[in-house]
């Protein structure tokens, strides 16, 4: 008795792990994206560097404050009063599993005293790795 042969099905190509990974793309640009808007939220007059030294980027992540005018002081892009920021800040360092630091876009404006409350909120959180956005000199 012969036995039955049995056609080998035509193989597809598995488009799961493609899709897969497209997907995860499409997700870190758009989060990307988001964390870069946070930042350029506000156009702001920057202050001008007179001293100090290039920060590079690091492999941490990083928290902007925009500081508009004395009264209004935004975390990323949205509006905070200072005790919200407090408790933001103490959030973000609670659940941080890599370093954090922090930059501070404040107008040229706006005056020393509307930036130390920012300042000493930033220590009491525990954040140290604090710094100011500025225009180059010649800019």
């Amino acid at each position: 008795m012969k036995s039955p042969q049995i056609k080998p099905k035509p193989s597809g190509f598995n488009m799961t792990p493609l899709i897969d990974v497209t997907f995860l793309l499409i997700v870190f640009f758009v989060l990307s994206n988001q964390m870069v808007q946070d930042e350029f939220a506000m156009e702001m007059r920057l202050p001008r560097e007179s001293s100090g030294e290039l920060i590079t980027e690091t492999d941490s992540d990083k928290i902007i404050i925009n500081v508009e005018s004395a009264d209004y002081v935004y975390f990323g892009a949205r509006r905070v009063d200072f005790d919200e920021l407090r408790a933001r800040m103490t959030r973000e360092k609670a659940r941080a599993t890599r370093p954090i630091s922090v930059r501070i876009r404040a107008n040229r404006d706006v005056p020393y005293g509307a930036i130390e409350p920012i300042l000493i909120i930033c220590a009491q959180s525990g954040f140290s790795d604090v710094s100011f956005a500025v225009v180059e000199n010649g800019s």
